[in-house]
């Protein structure tokens, strides 16, 4: 008598396979966010560097645009970003359409620019944004997983290429401790122990 070794072979298969994919975990947060940024400035470096280029150039300390919106510009006064109300940068938008970017959001930080992507809450608590930065960054540590806990405040760079670097600054989210979000009140303790809060 012979046994049917197809549907054993296929049975056999997803078992591997599920098998496999129990065992893989998921991205957290931190890491879809990084690979993300990491990958969004690979697929349209060029029209990044554009853009950075064109807004160096400029007087200017930061832009925000949407297709079909009014370009925001604003300037650095007194460490604060104000808004110009009457300000004009068509050689921003200029790029962004050759390039194909439809929003973006940048603003000049140290010797370079950010690219503003996004922002999330780490498991210590921190409010932590996330940029897409062109330039150098003096005196930022590597981000790894002890740097988040061990500082409540602070900033890491992670490079892309020899220009391009995911950056992320964070703080500790105090509104969080004063709603009495326990991983934010055990982590606000683990903080002050180490003299880090």
């Amino acid at each position: 008598m012979r046994i049917p070794t197809r549907p054993f072979v296929g049975l056999m298969l997803s078992v591997v396979l599920i098998t496999a994919c129990d065992s893989m975990q998921s991205l957290t947060e931190a890491e879809q966010v990084e690979r993300t940024i990491r990958q969004e400035v690979r697929r349209d470096l060029r029209g990044l560097n554009a853009l950075t280029d064109a807004a160096e150039a400029t007087p200017f300390d930061s832009f925000a645009w949407r297709r079909g919106e009014r370009l925001q510009v604003r300037q650095r006064q007194e460490q604060e970003l104000v808004l110009l109300e009457h300000a004009e940068a068509p050689e921003i938008i200029a790029t962004a359409v050759a390039e194909r970017i439809p929003s973006f959001s940048l603003v000049r930080y140290q010797q370079g620019w950010l690219v503003v992507f996004d922002t999330y809450v780490s498991p210590q608590c921190q409010v932590v944004y996330a940029y897409a930065y062109r330039g150098h960054l003096a005196d930022t540590p590597l981000c790894t997983k002890d740097v988040f806990a061990e500082q409540a405040n602070g900033r890491c760079k992670s490079p892309i290429t020899d220009e391009w670097k995911v950056f992320k600054e964070w703080f500790f989210a105090e509104s969080l401790l004063a709603e009495g979000n326990p991983a934010c009140v055990e982590a606000a303790a683990a903080f002050s122990d180490s003299s880090q809060y």
